[in-house]
């Protein structure tokens, strides 16, 4: 994870797709070109910063100073409203770091995450639903857990997310929320979280209960945020108002980066 002022730092090469600026630069064409956010990259506002995620690279970054008031003076169009010489220099530097292309077919539109605020915790500490333990219900934690583990230490972020991603647009949309059986199923993986060997870990944890979720065809929002005092990245599962697996002040002090 790379967490730097700027860009600077980050050790990505040129893409192709933005030679035409790199090799001119002049302001005519950074009044001209219109720019995108690629598909794998993600960002946020923290006040006057943004943080970006770069999930191809698995990597964090702060934007700061001039460079951030140029991104958000993309927001949304992808244009500037004018060319500055300064610029022209933060446009480039984006472009070279990897955080904005000038192909459309290889992006989407600049705009940063927006996610619904958690109020509620899904379940109550204070009175927890009873939960009635099936055969069913051990061999499909096994499995979740399982799966959650193998994918992140086999395969890539990216492709993880991918994955979920893909499942959840196939399936997502099938009926309506089951709020009440999302609950009692997440009762029934806290009550059996402490069967598998694994520490608590935000994302391990996210991911095992997406999986052990979706086996039941419920598929929640897996969110990722970040903080900038003191740095934290972190994620949890959220549907609309109301968070699975961390407590809403907690979730209160990080900002939604990202959400699947």
């Amino acid at each position: 994870m790379a967490f730097a002022n700027n860009v600077t730092g980050r050790g990505a090469l040129l893409d192709e797709r933005c030679a035409p600026l790199a090799q001119d630069g002049t302001l005519a064409q950074v009044a001209m070109a219109e720019y995108f956010l690629p598909l794998h990259v993600h960002f946020c506002r923290r006040g006057d910063d943004l943080v970006f995620l770069d999930l191809k690279q698995d990597d964090y970054t702060l934007i700061n100073g001039p460079t951030a008031a140029v991104l958000k003076a993309l927001v949304p169009s992808g244009r500037l409203d004018e060319a500055r010489p300064e610029a022209a220099d933060a446009l480039q530097e984006l472009l070279t770091g990897g955080l904005l292309v000038t192909d459309p077919s290889h992006g989407k539109s600049i705009r940063p995450t927006q996610a619904e605020v958690a109020l509620e915790p899904l379940i109550d500490p204070e009175s927890e639903p009873r939960v009635r333990l099936r055969i069913s219900h051990f061999y499909s934690f096994i499995a979740a857990c399982t799966t959650a583990a193998a994918r992140l230490r086999w395969q890539r972020i990216e492709h993880t997310v991918k994955a979920v991603e893909r499942r959840k647009a196939r399936h997502g949309t099938e009926g309506s929320f089951d709020m009440d059986a999302a609950r009692d199923l997440t009762a029934v993986f806290h009550t059996l979280r402490g069967l598998f060997p694994r520490n608590y870990l935000c994302l391990f944890d996210s991911l095992a209960l997406i999986e052990f979720l979706a086996r039941y065809r419920i598929f929640p929002t897996w969110v990722f945020a970040v903080r900038l005092e003191p740095w934290g990245a972190h994620c949890w599962v959220q549907q609309g108002q109301f968070i699975y697996n961390e407590d809403v002040e907690t979730a209160a002090g990080f900002t939604p980066i990202m959400t699947i």
